[in-house]
């Protein structure tokens, strides 16, 4: 039997929010995919609520009410939010084919992310230096914009994304090869410009000598420092297609930026870059304007402390 709907697998990965959850799978119900995988932590021991709000998530899975191919991992113990969303990934890919779209219960895609990440999908499928598409764009004034729709970089985000089973593959929790990466060079022989370099290799350095606490709490790290020691890019969209409603959990206490960006629609026809690669002027636009202002120096947070003084 051939079932009919959007072509590409659909992981919704969640844990004790059937708020957020429920307007992330509303989205996914909209294209009613063909494959769709619904993963699900378990309750903490130590909170009271988390059983019966936990089970309001799983609860969800029954208005799927199109014709596809459902898979569930509703765990009956939590294993924390590193774990969680990378074991649910890895077992997705075990049975939906050589691609997935990931999305966290707090990430809600705009309708064209989906031929978004389609179109790409299948164009990038066998390039082995395109490793995710992102529906991030944190700095959509970037000069490059105005000429593609999207861009090749060494940063792109996780709040909405897509890969293949190529790249997952790679990925290893616990970066049990960072000594040696980090020894000849890290992110030095990766990143265009030394300043990116230097912070990359403290941040995800930072990650390995915890990595027994970071193994509970995190997974994109890890799954970055993956892409980078490959030489694997992003795709960065030139609108930010996810809206994000996590404005409190785990890694958020409110107030963040990702609440305060706006969304957009893709055009129907993209406009494609001629060369897959990073350019220059988009990386050194985008750190200076995100990932500097979120990873400051001593001096920038120095000069900030006097600044609000004289306030």
């Amino acid at each position: 039997m051939v079932i009919k709907g959007y072509p590409v697998p659909v992981l919704i990965i969640g844990f004790n929010r059937s708020d957020t959850f429920q307007i992330v799978f509303d989205k996914v119900k909209k294209v009613k995919p063909q494959k769709l995988y619904l993963a699900v932590d378990g309750p903490r021991n130590d909170v009271p609520t988390d059983k019966e709000n936990c089970m309001k998530v799983c609860d969800i899975a029954k208005q799927v009410d199109w014709e596809c191919d459902i898979h569930t991992l509703f765990r009956k113990k939590n294993v924390g939010c590193g774990r969680g969303p990378s074991e649910a990934i890895t077992w997705a890919f075990e049975t939906c084919g050589d691609r997935l779209i990931i999305l966290e219960d707090d990430c809600v895609p705009e309708d064209s992310f989906f031929s978004f990440c389609e179109e790409l999908l299948e164009r990038y499928k066998e390039d082995e230096r395109v490793w995710l598409i992102s529906g991030d764009c944190y700095y959509p004034e970037a000069e490059a914009f105005r000429e593609y729709d999207y861009v090749f970089s060494n940063f792109a985000h996780t709040q909405g994304w897509a890969t293949w089973k190529r790249c997952w593959d790679q990925f290893d929790i616990r970066m049990k090869d960072f000594s040696s990466f980090y020894l000849t060079g890290g992110a030095n022989n990766v990143m265009l410009f030394r300043e990116a370099g230097d912070l990359w290799n403290k941040k995800y350095k930072k990650v390995y000598d915890n990595i027994e606490k970071e193994v509970t709490h995190s997974w994109d790290s890890q799954w970055g420092y993956a892409r980078l020691k490959n030489g694997g890019l992003g795709i960065v969209p030139k609108v930010h297609l996810i809206r994000y409603v996590g404005e409190y959990g785990t890694h958020s206490q409110g107030g963040s930026l990702l609440t305060k960006l706006e969304t957009h629609e893709m055009p129907k026809v993209l406009k494609h870059p001629e060369f897959i690669i990073p350019i220059s002027g988009y990386e050194h636009e985008y750190f200076s304007h995100y990932i500097r202002k979120r990873y400051p120096t001593k001096w920038m947070k120095i000069k900030k402390t006097i600044k609000s003084l004289f306030k």
